[in-house]
């Protein structure tokens, strides 16, 4: 009686949707344009119900207008005549000008957002070795004619090597509209480093930072030269600062041009890929150099390790005890199990990881809910357990891997704990900062500010240090010894890293303590000795290290780290199982190599020993590595694992590290065969760190993942100029990035930078020593050093050879790139009477950092591992300063990688430039750069009016750019910090807006100056 329900709903022509039920009351429809009216095909489910259609006339017709969508109304009466329900069809008649699509599909991957016929833009992501897509349009009206980058649907696109725009266009019925779909397709960037055949096709499509194929090019428009990088680390470096990093031009708000016709140029350059054992992949084009990638996965070359180790004794000094920071770790209380504890730490894991930050993703969560705030009570509640059961090593070990993540976290991601008054929190930087402010302190009893350079900050120090000495207060001067130390490390590339591992108020000096606590409480147990191992690699304890890590694979040669195992075995799940367990171990057995090769001594007769175990990392890491980019779905380098279990990752500094010192061993071993040439491991060496740049803060392991760059382009650098002829082009243009880089670092300015870039330009001059912007650089590099020189009669004379360099760039504007030197200041330059450090019979630079025009990579080695280098001018030699006392005990600089025996280095006359091959020279253009040195000379040497003549000069030639935008990031935060001090907000609003190329009346600017209440 009161049964109210359609049985049966449909329209003809057309199909409603979704599928009829009869609980379901709107339904929906399209019907082409050429239908004026739909017929409805329905049924009551009673016999005795009634219905009727809205605008049908009594009739089950009901007529549609074109264009537009028709309501339809079924109102179903029961036979109760009271009980009523009504169900609706929105037709919808396509008009005959209708040019849209009603769904677009992909055979791979995913589109991004999802369709909806009025939005016209879509991205999809691709696995690396997808050469092919096929999209399948669908228009509502099959009497659209639809066109798949000018084709008929039905065939595959074909796809560049990076980015890939396949143009969907529709066109009405009746001609009289088109419409534009755009789908930009990306296929993830290929793993390994690629080498192109042709060699000059190579050097064109290089990007300058990884070096590198580029990878989805980005060119900075206006550019000239043409300006082109790799889209992941062009954006990652103009984040905050808006200037070419090849030329320092300040750019353009539309400076960023996807250089898609490059990428379809370079798709079809034939490449292989270099392999790990040696030999390439096939030949073929870059677009379809992907289905090689996975052939060139192999098994790790491993050797029997039995018995190996079976003599080494590496006995454990050491002694737990509960140290004050650990009672205050055990927050738990009321709860006696340890395993209870235990079983709620893994619960918090379960949430930290889940609460880490994705790529691009808002990084705020609610109070409470933080990945530090999960992560502090798993720490909590193993603290807690340890204080049950204190002598349990994996205790021990659980804890220490927590405080190791509780450092990583933070450097990484920029994580902090927020600490109050009423909690202890892992978060120490409050007696980090106390040792900063006693460095701060030293240094300005001395004149020097806590801003200035690291190697002054040092040098005060170092005085202070030897005054307490000669004052006869020992106590307080080895304090201030144990300062200098911790200082110093900061200008190391073992980075902050090794100061704090060393260090029992930082949770990184605490995991450590942790780790040592484990191998305590079992001695047997290989796990234990392998974190210590490796810990001690961290702090640069390379002899030390190589025991512990000897003791591991000797205590249990089939070295388990569970979770490296279970990552392993996905890994390589379709190889033979007899490969597996010499994966178990790899991890230790890296380590081991890579103590062996920064040992003080280098490897010695166990170089190949060491050699082995690189290769075995590299390859399994590139074996991981292809099986993610062979993945539709995107990166994060984010997995649910603890850092110290998962230490086969591209984010693990000192992976990257290893495998520079395997292209160092192998450049110097040329008897090693059966392995990837040095080249091709610095070139990886530089694409890992590259890509990794963008996925973390700016940190200590940013800092480290930089150093890996610059180590990399300096070491072929070396190799390219040790045959020198035919290369002139090549050299110029690796010189110039490597210039570039250097001054774009966020390594805070030491000696082996400055030595660096100086070495460089020095270099670069030798084959172009026409050229205005080799003499600019090279005035750049000198004045970086002028402004870490204490003043002095040699800081004077730094600051003549400055001048002289920016001066002869200036008076070679206007004439020929090359040629013969012109009698003017740049051929004093050249001649050496201005240059700075001189070449003495050895080849070496008498009184400066350098050595010889070439080894730039070999000499920054020297220099980072502590050999022996003349003194900066106006500081002392090596530590210098007072003669401490008999007895004394005098601060030793931090413990630094191995001195290898020196490469025989080409000496180099440095009056006579190197002849070049560098066809036809361009004319040196007309620059503000120059002039903005010497005024920026002028303006250190007290000479006002010279200094502001070319600073008018500067403003003259370029009226729009604000000249604090030329100065390099530090700086300029430096004096940010002082106008914030001083109220000084119109000025910070016009700075801010000038170095961002915007308004200070832009939206974006308006909101940011809110932020930092500036309005």
């Amino acid at each position: 009686m009161d049964d109210c329900n359609l049985e049966k709903l449909g329209i003809k022509p057309g199909k409603i949707a979704p599928a009829f039920k009869q609980d379901v009351l709107e339904y929906s429809a399209t019907v082409q344009s050429s239908v004026a009216e739909v017929t409805l095909d329905l049924l009551t489910r009673d016999s005795g119900a009634s219905y009727t259609i809205s605008g049908s006339g009594g009739s089950k017709k009901v007529p549609v207008k074109e264009g537009a969508v028709t309501d339809i109304k079924i109102e179903v009466c029961a036979d109760d005549g009271k009980t009523t329900k009504t169900y609706i069809i929105k037709v919808k008649r396509l008009s005959a000008s209708d040019a849209t699509l009603s769904n677009l599909k992909v055979d791979a991957g995913i589109i991004t957002p999802e369709f909806s016929p009025d939005v016209y833009e879509y991205s999809c992501l691709l696995a690396c070795n997808t050469s092919k897509l096929l999209v399948t349009p669908t228009a509502p009206d099959p009497k659209n004619a639809v066109t798949v980058g000018g084709d008929k649907p039905g065939s595959p696109s074909s796809l560049n090597v990076g980015s890939t725009n396949i143009e969907i266009e529709v066109t009405s019925e009746d001609g009289s509209k088109k419409q534009k779909y755009n789908l930009c397709v990306t296929r993830k960037q290929l793993p390994r480093h690629v080498k192109i055949t042709d060699p000059a096709l190579a050097m064109q499509f290089e990007d300058p930072i990884s070096l590198s194929t580029l990878y989805q090019p980005i060119t900075i428009r206006n550019s000239d030269p043409k300006h082109t990088f790799s889209a992941p680390i062009i954006d990652e470096l103009t984040k905050t600062s808006k200037f070419d990093p090849i030329n320092d031009m300040p750019l353009e708000s539309d400076w960023r041009i996807e250089d898609v016709e490059l990428d379809k140029k370079m798709s079809g350059a034939t490449a292989c890929i270099p392999l790990t054992y040696g030999g390439a992949s096939e030949i073929c084009p870059l677009s379809e150099i992907g289905a090689q990638v996975a052939k060139c996965n192999v098994p790790p070359k491993v050797e029997d390790a039995k018995d190996k180790f079976k003599d080494v004794n590496a006995p454990v000094k050491h002694k737990v005890e509960q140290r004050k920071w650990e009672k205050n770790l055990q927050q738990v209380f009321g709860e006696t199990s340890a395993d209870k504890l235990i079983s709620d730490a893994k619960e918090e894991l379960k949430n930290y990881f889940a609460a880490l930050p994705k790529p691009n993703q808002n990084r705020s969560w609610p109070d409470g809910e933080s990945p530090t705030d999960y992560l502090q009570q798993a720490t909590y509640c193993y603290a807690s357990a340890l204080k049950i059961k204190p002598k349990d090593p994996t205790l021990h070990l659980q804890l220490g891997m927590l405080l190791e993540e509780n450092y990583y976290i933070e450097d990484m991601f920029g994580l902090k704990k927020e600490s109050h008054d009423d909690m202890p929190s892992l978060n120490l930087q409050a007696a980090e900062s106390s040792k900063d402010e006693e460095c701060a302190a030293i240094c300005k009893l001395h004149g020097v500010e806590a801003t200035a350079p690291l190697p002054l900050q040092l040098k005060a120090i170092d005085m202070e240090y030897h005054g307490l000495i000669q004052a006869g207060q020992s106590a307080k001067a080895d304090h201030v010894m144990e300062l200098f130390q911790w200082k110093s490390k900061q200008a190391t590339q073992e980075g902050a890293a090794a100061q704090k591992a060393g260090d029992e108020e930082s949770p990184l000096g605490q995991a450590f303590l942790k780790y040592m606590d484990a191998l305590t409480c079992d001695e047997a147990k290989a796990l234990f000795n392998f974190h210590v191992g490796r810990m001690l690699v961290v702090q640069g304890k390379y002899d030390e290290a190589v025991k512990r890590l000897e003791t591991s694979l000797n205590w249990n040669v089939n070295h388990q780290l569970s979770r490296l195992v279970m990552m392993m075995t996905q890994l390589l799940k379709s190889q033979a199982e007899s490969h597996l367990n010499t994966l178990h171990f790899i991890s230790a057995r890296f380590y081991l190599g890579l103590a062996l090769a920064l040992k003080k001594e280098g490897p010695g007769a166990r170089v190949k020993e060491a050699v082995t175990y690189l290769l075995e990392a590299f390859e399994t890491l590139m074996t991981d590595r292809t099986k993610q980019a062979m993945s539709p779905t995107p990166e994060s380098y984010i997995e649910p694992i603890l850092r110290a279990e998962n230490l086969m990752q591209p984010t693990n500094v000192h992976l990257m590290r290893g495998f520079i010192q395997l292209g160092r061993l192998l450049q110097k071993n040329t008897d090693i065969k059966d392995a990837m040439s040095p080249q091709d491991i610095f070139h990886n060496a530089a694409l890992l760190a590259t890509q990794m740049l963008p996925f973390i803060s700016r940190g200590d392991m940013y800092k480290q993942l930089e150093w890996v760059i610059l180590d990399a382009h300096a070491n072929l650098l070396d190799i390219l100029a040790s045959s020198q002829a035919g290369n002139e082009k090549l050299i110029v243009q690796r010189c110039q990035r490597l210039s570039a880089l250097i001054f774009h670092s966020t390594i805070p300015q030491n000696d082996q930078l400055l030595a660096l870039q100086e070495k460089t330009c020095q270099q670069l001059i030798q084959i172009t020593p026409c050229s205005s912007h080799s003499l600019y650089l090279l005035g750049t590099s000198q004045f970086s050093r002028f402004e870490n020189t204490p003043p002095g009669e040699e800081a004077n004379k730094l600051l003549g050879d400055v001048k002289s360099s920016f001066q002869a760039s200036i008076d070679l504007e206007g004439k020929p790139a090359s040629g013969d030197i012109p009698e003017s200041p740049q051929e004093r330059v050249l001649q050496g009477s201005n240059l700075g450090p001189q070449l003495d019979g050895e080849g070496l630079l008498v009184g400066g950092h350098l050595q010889g025009l070439l080894g730039v990579g070999e000499h920054l080695l020297q220099l980072r591992q502590g050999a022996e280098a003349p003194a900066a001018r106006g500081a002392p030699a090596g530590r210098g300063g007072a003669a401490a006392k008999p007895g004394a005990k005098g601060p030793a600089p931090a413990e630094a990688p191995k001195e290898e025996p020196k490469a025989e280095v080409p000496k180099v006359d440095a009056s006579k430039p190197v002849a070049s091959n560098l066809g036809p020279a361009p004319i040196n253009r007309k620059s503000y750069l120059p002039r903005l040195g010497l005024a920026r000379a002028h303006k250190s040497a007290n000479e006002v009016q010279d200094a502001k003549r070319f600073y008018n000069e500067v403003i003259t030639m370029s009226p729009e750019t604000h000249l604090f935008s030329f100065l390099p990031q530090g700086v300029l935060e430096k004096y940010v910090k002082i106008l914030e001090e001083k109220f000084k907000n119109e000025t910070l609003r016009q700075v801010y807006a000038g170095v961002n190329g915007r308004s200070v009346d832009d939206q974006e600017m308006q909101q940011f100056f809110k932020f930092k209440c500036w309005i």
